[in-house]
């Protein structure tokens, strides 16, 4: 456990870091990158997108360390997370600004699918991948391991099986919040293709751990953007709009 919070204090640096080039730029009434972006990261995204993908990250951060820094090792982890976000962060879009690709996986097409001969993480099949991808197989365990608890309700973990090898995953998803509480939205930012969206469309449903409770959902879809957006409160209204699409899912 100590070890979880260490990462855990970690990525709330990160997220903190994050939210200020996203939040200046749409203060300013500049276009800058979001993940909703065409293609993700790396195209431009109206201000309004970058405010509330700001806020996202900083409501993240501040849920992540709402518990405060409790021994050196924690502060040392909150310092050395924002460090690495900022060069990160500085390499990426120094890249992208003066128009380069930054640090998003090579061979992905517009749209952000996979290109041929990839699979849906945007890997080889030896498993390279971009820094970012390796970023995000190494904070994986801790966004699974927050995911799902009633402090993150943002947060979820989806239980779904392969629909062609049957072993079961769980995969962390943000739920992005609708005026209506039957169905559970969830935005598909990297294609209508992501593998764990075609496994839950296969199987009609998934279960997922969100708000600290075990939900069962039924009648799974793919909706375009403008449905989903039509969907969603806001300001997530003008964040999914950005998304090729989202999956729509009915509680049981």
């Amino acid at each position: 456990m100590k070890a979880l919070r260490i990462l855990s204090r970690a990525l709330g640096g990160a997220l903190l870091v994050n939210a200020v080039p996203h939040g200046v730029s749409g203060l300013q009434g500049r276009p800058f990158p979001t993940p909703f972006a065409d293609p993700p990261g790396v195209g431009m995204s109206p201000p309004v997108t970058n405010i509330a993908w700001s806020a996202m990250n900083l409501v993240g951060g501040l849920l992540v360390l709402r518990r405060g820094i409790r021994s050196r090792g924690e502060a040392v982890a909150v310092v050395v997370g924002g460090i690495a976000s900022v060069f990160v962060v500085a390499a990426h879009f120094g890249s992208v600004m003066s128009g380069g690709t930054g640090l998003t996986a090579r061979g992905m097409t517009s749209r952000g699918m996979p290109a041929r001969g990839r699979t849906a993480r945007g890997m080889t099949s030896r498993g390279s991948g971009s820094p970012l991808q390796t970023a995000r197989r190494l904070t994986e365990p801790v966004a699974r391991s927050l995911a799902g608890h009633r402090a993150f309700p943002l947060w979820a973990v989806i239980h779904h099986r392969g629909r062609r090898s049957g072993a079961e995953y769980a995969t962390p998803i943000a739920v992005v919040p609708t005026y209506d509480e039957g169905v559970v939205l969830i935005g598909l930012p990297y294609g209508l293709d992501t593998n764990w969206a075609r496994n839950v469309v296969a199987a009609g449903g998934a279960t997922l751990a969100w708000k600290g409770a075990e939900h069962r959902t039924s009648a799974a879809r793919i909706i375009d953007a403008d449905e989903a957006a039509a969907l969603a409160k806001a300001p997530f209204h003008a964040v999914v709009k950005r998304m090729p699409g989202a999956i729509l899912l009915e509680r049981d």
